[in-house]
């Protein structure tokens, strides 16, 4: 695989390589042993934030005016994570339909590493989610540019779909994996709401008719990077969950919904079950939807479907990210016992 002229004196660092005995050392340390031999004057290794969970480690490799970003597994499960990655950056890459937004996109930087390291090129703006807590105006103004975007991609690559007509894809396959991901919740009472989570998502996606298109599938403020002057987007990573067949619209809501457990300080696995509890979608919630285009309840009879669909991919990213959120009692308390209590709830409150 060539690699671009810029990148090439970063490029010949790779493929890095990273010993198991060194697994228990500080994060810094181990990315200064992957990029080795390159020279301690030449290389700054920049740490960038991860899922505590994950068995991946994310830093930034900088060389002069040049960057890179490395991703490099600690387990099979983040192994699986990067390979996945790097596929759907290619996909990104050679869908036309996408040229507009180009910049805006990560692309893979010579050929992986042992274990599943690979490089990808860094992205200049500073992360949404900073600029919330930064801003000492309107946060929702402030992540319009986010939104907007969401609008534009959705125009280019999305179509309708009747939900039913997908259901194996993004229902099935992600229950599937989610109940592999949580061992509690395979038998007793825990199956039970695990099995009420089934008939309220059937319920809600029954009729609905979403947008198949380029779907991020983790799109949140920390994974999307804003120029402040002018606000605008400046590039979008973490693609690992992304497809471009996904329900376009749980990007969207996925986004608001971390937004406002951002600005809340109130766990996720809480918001979602409230609005299930409500029926429908907050209004502050609504006003950042249509800056994306999307009315919540166009196209669907039941107002928590997009709000639902986006929970369960939500989770199901961690799990396959890591199997310790399906063993971490604060994760399952927080993010997912509340969602199917609520689906228990609903589904013994059924004629």
């Amino acid at each position: 695989m060539k690699t671009p002229a810029k990148m090439s004196s970063l490029s010949g660092l790779l493929p890095l390589y990273f010993p198991r005995a060194l697994a228990g050392l500080d994060d810094r340390l181990r990315a200064h042993w992957l990029v080795r031999g390159a020279g301690p004057r030449d290389i700054t290794v920049v740490r960038r934030p991860s899922l505590p969970k994950a068995g991946l480690l994310v830093f930034e490799l900088r060389h002069g005016a040049e960057s890179l970003v490395i991703k490099h597994p600690r387990d099979a499960a983040a192994a699986a994570v990067t390979a996945r990655e790097r596929e759907i950056l290619r996909e990104l890459a050679a869908d036309g339909r996408l040229a507009p937004w180009r910049a805006l996109l990560p692309r893979v930087v010579g050929s992986p590493g042992p274990e599943g390291t690979f490089a990808q090129t860094a992205l200049p703006g500073v992360p949404a989610e900073r600029l919330i807590l930064d801003t000492s105006g309107d946060p929702y103004a402030a992540m319009a540019p986010a939104m907007r975007l969401l609008a534009d991609i959705r125009s280019a690559t999305g179509r309708p779909r009747k939900a039913a007509d997908r259901a194996s894809a993004w229902c099935a396959s992600q229950l599937t994996a989610l109940s592999a991901g949580m061992p509690r919740y395979r038998s007793g009472r825990r199956a039970a709401e695990f099995e009420a989570l089934r008939h309220r998502l059937d319920a809600a996606l029954t009729g609905a008719v979403l947008t198949e298109g380029w779907t991020h599938g983790d799109y949140h403020p920390g994974n999307v990077l804003l120029g402040r002057v002018p606000l605008r987007v400046t590039g979008v990573f973490d693609w690992s969950s992304g497809r471009a067949d996904g329900p376009c619209e749980i990007d969207a809501y996925s986004f608001v919904l971390a937004l406002r457990s951002t600005l809340t300080g109130r766990p996720l696995g809480g918001l979602v079950a409230e609005t299930l509890r409500a029926g429908r979608i907050p209004d502050a919630d609504r006003a950042l939807l249509a800056l994306a285009g999307l009315d919540p309840d166009d196209g669907v009879a039941d107002p928590v479907a997009i709000p639902l669909l986006s929970w369960l991919w939500h989770v199901v990213n961690n799990v396959c990210k890591s199997p310790r959120f399906g063993h971490s009692y604060g994760w399952l308390t927080h993010t997912v016992a509340p969602v199917l209590d609520e689906c228990a709830r609903w589904a013994g409150a059924r004629p």
